[in-house]
């Protein structure tokens, strides 16, 4: 391959991945949503381990004839108890990192095989590690969305949970073993070994609540418009393999969440305000930025400015008849925007 082949696929390797990077950021950013920065304390984020005990140990079942019966004997089966063993192991903690693609982002390892090759059976197979949020606030918005991108082994199952942290329960809203019967969640490939999750937190509170009224934990209840939510990712170890595998290990990075508790607005771009006319259709196109407030001011001069209307954008564009905003129509006229604070 000549040099300038091989630069021109490098130049559109780096737009492709450019521009996938700038639409997964314009989703986030379009639904209000704000990033984890990795690159330094996390925004807050915390990680917490857990510590259990696992007990292994070797188990032998046989078959033994009984005599009686009316076939002249019964088979039954007999489980008898060789050794046993247990160990205390903790979970590791999510650590920060550059990923392969030198984006920031956190990994975790697998705890430390321990289990011997001739045990048979063990009591428990899963050590949790947690990332916690700080605390959401879910008021401002109707689009309230978590979005994390991750790469995992075999070893891990990977799952989000939200509570109240007072004490209350803490409840599943998304697990990667079981994406495919999740209905507020998408999940797609996004190269390199990373899966893309989207959760629409809104309709997942609102499914958790009808659960937890029907099985009467309606005090766990939480309001999809709360301010005190708290989001968790949890990191489930597969803790009992056997001693001579290997370490397993779990990154997770571009974490887009809704705003935290007392934190200014959303994050959003801002957008010029625009003014379309279309005189063969007698219609005119305002666009701006989403969720705010405009005034439309109207003018036969450029001179004198009058207030006609004002609106909340609830998409890009919005289009109206000229005859919503002027009684009578004049030679001609102007229209501005004006944003409301």
């Amino acid at each position: 391959m000549s040099s300038r082949c091989y630069q021109a696929l490098v130049c559109a390797l780096i737009l492709f991945v450019c521009l996938y990077i700038s639409k997964s950021n314009d989703e986030a950013v379009n639904l209000g949503l704000r990033k984890v920065d990795f690159s330094r304390d996390m925004n807050g984020w915390t990680t917490v381990s857990q510590s259990k005990s696992i007990e292994y140990g070797e188990w032998r079942t046989s078959m033994v004839n009984s005599p009686g019966g009316a076939w002249g004997g019964v088979v039954d089966t007999v489980t008898t108890l060789v050794w046993e063993d247990f160990k205390t192991v903790r979970s590791n903690e999510f650590q920060r990192t550059k990923l392969g693609n030198f984006e920031d982002g956190v990994m975790i390892e697998s705890i430390d095989p321990f289990v011997p090759s001739n045990a048979t059976n063990y009591t428990q197979q899963e050590v949790n590690s947690y990332l916690v949020s700080p605390r959401i606030d879910l008021s401002r918005s109707a689009q309230d969305h978590i979005i994390f991108q991750y790469k995992s082994n075999p070893s891990f199952d990977l799952a989000v949970w939200i509570g109240k942290n007072d004490g209350s329960l803490w409840n599943g809203i998304w697990e990667q073993s079981q994406a495919a019967n999740s209905n507020n969640a998408i999940s797609r490939s996004v190269g390199n070994g990373f899966t893309e999750v989207a959760i629409d937190l809104e309709n997942a509170v609102i499914d958790m609540n009808t659960w937890l009224n029907a099985n009467g934990f309606s005090e766990s209840v939480i309001s999809p418009q709360t301010d005190e939510i708290f989001i968790t990712i949890v990191a489930k170890d597969v803790a009992s393999r056997w001693l001579g595998t290997s370490n397993q290990s779990l990154e997770i990075k571009s974490i887009w969440t809704p705003s935290y508790y007392g934190d200014g607005q959303p994050n959003k771009v801002f957008i010029e305000p625009m003014i379309v006319l279309n005189h063969k259709l007698n219609t005119v196109t305002f666009s701006g930025s989403i969720g705010k407030t405009y005034e439309v001011e109207i003018s036969n001069n450029l001179k004198d400015w009058s207030a006609s209307h004002s609106f909340t954008l609830t998409s890009d564009s919005e289009t109206y008849p000229i005859s919503y905003f002027l009684q009578e129509k004049p030679a001609r006229s102007f229209f501005r925007l004006k944003q409301q604070p």
